[in-house]
């Protein structure tokens, strides 16, 4: 039985309604198509951390991808909107939840106050932050990665968060009393999910076979119809296909969505040992082994470095064992792209071909494309749709852009799979060195890649010594614009 504790959202209401008409506007006047909004607003509305928001705020204010399609539709500026301009309502949504903290008052309060035996799920960045402040003795919290080793029986499983179609069919599924302490906006998914799968039943229910066998006519009661907002309606449906089917233990739905924005939050990080450059959600470890975000990081942190470099083709590796039909096509339009990037190459040589591929649309620099094809590259896809577009307007120079489209369909799609089957893996390889350093054991993954507790120590020590943080500073530059080395690993 799921039962819902409304989170008070009347004003968060009208501002998502305000953002949905005005990213509307944008994309009918302009033809822009603003997914990274989308993104960012899905994220915020699960968040019950101020520091998330304030990320989330940071990240709007460099985020360029109405700027850009401005210009690109004729050299508008953001003036030109007036008072259709949707950057400012969702600057207000994120500075609404993060001066009021709707869920996490409410979700807290719940918590603290029920009576019931309640296993409530957190994500395992929200651990830290909300164990000293639930009180109640009542109250098992476990992560995501955990919920489904969680024994069950006879408690009451608390949420904060409705992501969709893998969610519904988890909840609807479950015998045990939940409780969803969400949003209007999320309820209201969460009917849409509900409605969709009575209307299943009501398909089997009236079915001409079974009217045959009983004689009884089924009379349909009603047709739903719920307010959900179109950008997140947008974005969870984003979320329902991505292919993710393999790698359900761990809960990943804000690194996905991260990882899609092709804006970054960079920060150039200095410590007792280098300067290194990294994203704001990329993960690293305290020194006694907890997960810590980089835009959480600050001066006179120890932490260790997640070696993205060195463990990049394992991650890979455990993908083709586990899907290898899937991973046979993602490794099949990798080598597609780069094929084309060596005859464009040996065609024009590589000065011409920059020239080429800019006035094409290519973001990066020169240095960057020329290691594109590049044998002992870690990359499988360019970070920028727009650069694989570029490349294949230049090759198939005779096609107009709709024959393009068809063209790169699978290719994106193939690098979606690769990008979001990463990040969950990578997830889970976190995990698994957080269970290391904290209690010397080897999980699953590590022990697919044969490493043993002496091993893995041994690559521990090797790769990801303690730094002490002396400076963080924010990056005021674009991605593209990074020397191709740190573009790369950024990427990983």
């Amino acid at each position: 039985m799921i039962n819902f504790r409304n989170i008070p959202s009347n004003e968060l209401d009208e501002l998502i309604r305000k953002l949905d008409e005005k990213i509307t506007y944008v994309k009918s006047e302009f033809g822009i198509e603003l997914k990274s909004y989308g993104n960012i607003l899905r994220i915020a509305i699960n968040a019950i951390q101020n520091e998330t928001i304030e990320n989330l705020i940071e990240r709007v204010s460099i985020n360029r991808e109405l700027e850009r399609g401005l210009d690109n539709a004729g050299g508008y500026t953001v003036d030109f909107l007036e008072g259709n301009n949707p950057k400012e309502n969702l600057i207000s949504i994120l500075n609404y939840l993060k001066e009021n903290s709707p869920k996490q008052k409410t979700i807290l309060k719940y918590l603290n106050e029920t009576e019931k035996r309640v296993v409530a799920v957190f994500d395992n960045n929200d651990f830290d932050f909300v164990k000293p402040k639930i009180i109640n003795r009542k109250i098992e919290i476990v992560s995501y990665s955990d919920l489904k080793r969680t024994d069950l029986q006879n408690k009451t499983l608390v949420l904060h968060t409705f992501n969709g179609q893998k969610d519904f069919d988890y909840l609807y599924n479950l015998d045990n009393e939940i409780r969803l302490v969400v949003y209007k906006q999320e309820k209201n998914l969460y009917h849409k999910y509900l409605d969709q799968r009575k209307k299943l039943i009501e398909q089997e229910i009236k079915s001409t076979d079974r009217f045959s066998i009983s004689g009884i006519e089924y009379r349909e009661v009603r047709d739903n119809v719920t307010d959900i907002s179109t950008t997140i309606n947008g974005i969870v449906s984003r979320l329902d296909e991505m292919n993710n089917k393999a790698y359900e233990g761990y809960k990943n739905e804000c690194d996905l969505l991260l990882s899609e924005i092709e804006e970054k939050l960079l920060y150039k990080i200095t410590s007792d040992r280098t300067t290194f450059i990294l994203e704001s959600n990329d993960t690293l470890f305290t020194d006694t082994g907890e997960l810590i975000k980089c835009y959480k990081m600050k001066a006179g942190d120890k932490i260790r470095i997640y070696p993205k470099e060195e463990l990049a083709e394992n991650l890979y590796q455990v993908a083709v064992e586990t899907e290898p039909e899937i991973f046979g096509k993602v490794e099949e339009h990798s080598k597609f792209w780069k094929q084309i990037i060596r005859e464009l190459r040996r065609k024009f040589g590589n000065d011409l071909l920059y020239k080429k591929l800019k006035e094409k649309g290519l973001r990066v620099l020169q240095n960057t494309l020329d290691t594109y094809d590049g044998e002992r590259s870690l990359r499988k896809f360019p970070m920028f749709n727009n650069d694989i577009r570029a490349i294949f307007r230049l090759c198939y120079n005779d096609k107009n852009e709709t024959e393009i489209d068809t063209i790169l369909k699978p290719i994106l799609k193939s690098k979606a799979t690769y990008n979001s089957t990463m990040i969950v893996l990578g997830r889970g390889l976190k995990e698994e060195l957080r269970l290391f350093l904290k209690e010397n054991k080897v999980g699953k993954i590590l022990q697919k890649r044969n490493l043993n507790a002496t091993t893995l120590q041994t690559f521990i020590q090797e790769n990801m010594p303690i730094h002490t943080i002396t400076n963080k500073e924010a990056l005021q530059m674009e991605i593209e614009h990074l020397e191709y080395l740190a573009l790369e690993l950024i990427e990983l």
